[in-house]
Parts: C-alpha cells; sequence; structure tokens
C-alpha cells in the first residue's frame, strides 16, 4: 500500500509526514546528545522561525512512537561546488544556473532500538520519494553535512550520494548530494 499527500508519504506499512505535535519526540533517544538536543529542544523553535520542517518515520499503525526523525532545510547549490564537470546537470545548454535548488537532510536520527536495521536507509528513500514525488519544492537535489566519520560517511555513499569535493576530507562534516533525476518514479 502506498499513500501519498503533500507532507506524507507511506509504503509497505511504513510512513513518513510532517512534525506537527512535538509531544512524541520527547520520547526518542538516537543515543546521540546532539542530535537528542536538536530534536527535543531546537526543531520546534527552527519550524517557528521557518528554518526546518521535521519528518517522523514511523509505523503506520502507532501515532505516539517515532522510529526515525529527519529535519529537512532549503538548500542551493553552487556551480562551482561540483567536484567534475559529469556531476553538473545539463540543464539548457543555452543557459547556465549559477547555482541549482536543493533540499539540505539538516539532521537525521534513527531510534537507538532500530539502529543496524536498514532503518535510515528506509527512510533516506523515503525522502528521495517524497521530494521527487509531483516534485513538491521545485528542487532538484538532496544535500547533507555528513559528520567526517567512516560509518556515517558508508552510509551516505550507500545511499548513493557523492561528495561535491575533497577540499573538506579532514573537517568535522563533508559536503554530500544526491540527484533527484536519477530516480525513475
Amino acid at each position: 500500500m502506498q499513500i501519498e499527500s503533500r507532507n506524507r508519504i507511506g509504503f509497505d506499512g511504513w510512513e513518513l509526514l510532517k512534525c506537527e505535535n512535538f509531544e512524541c519526540i520527547k520520547l526518542f533517544d538516537c543515543g546521540n546528545d546532539d542530535l537528542n538536543e536538536f530534536f527535543k529542544q531546537e526543531a520546534i523553535q527552527y519550524k517557528q522561525e521557518l528554518l526546518s520542517e521535521t519528518y517522523i518515520f514511523k509505523t503506520i499503525d502507532d501515532d505516539l512512537f517515532p522510529v526515525a526523525l529527519i529535519a529537512f532545510c532549503n538548500d542551493a547549490i553552487r556551480r562551482e561546488k561540483f567536484k567534475k564537470a559529469s556531476d553538473i546537470p545539463n540543464i539548457y545548454e543555452k543557459k547556465r544556473h549559477p547555482s541549482y535548488p536543493a533540499v539540505k537532510i539538516a539532521r537525521i536520527g534513527v531510534h537507538k532500538t532500530f539502529q543496524k536495521k536498514h532503518v535510515g536507509s528506509f527512510v533516506i528513500n523515503m525522502t528521495k520519494r517524497l521530494f521527487r514525488t509531483n516534485n513538491r519544492t521545485g528542487c532538484r537535489f538532496l544535500t547533507v553535512d555528513a559528520y567526517n566519520k567512516s560509518e556515517v560517511l558508508n552510509f551516505y555513499r550507500k545511499n548513493d550520494f557523492n561528495f561535491f569535493y575533497d577540499k573538506d576530507k579532514n573537517k568535522q562534516a563533508r559536503a554530500m548530494f544526491f540527484d533527484l533525476k536519477r530516480l525513475n518514479i
């Protein structure tokens, strides 16, 4: 069964929907203090300031327990940020775009009970579908500033994200992207 609306997508007994009630987040624990603090204390302020939107990933049957949380914000990618010319979209050769619209994964966390069970990849795949289906925001890319830790970078690489460049190899975070045009929906 597949469910789709503007701020909700569901598939195979799971759904990803915009968080309207932040009370259910109080029980969320992904095992990372920084992420827990964001979702429990800052996400509602970011929503009120129109800086980001938080989505809940849960089973369709359970209204109370978020299995994962993901926050999105708007982004734009300047042409010169791409490492290789082959990564730059071939959009209207006559008109060069100085930047391309994107949605940034600001934060993502999977409840510690569900970690190492491919839930994060399922959330990423539903996110790709959410922003590709009916072209909700006119965005071409998903971006993320991933923690520069091998398990985090490997997670995004397994989910087909690419690095923008190598100059951030020794930084705390690595800039990565996924081209939504690659999805066949």
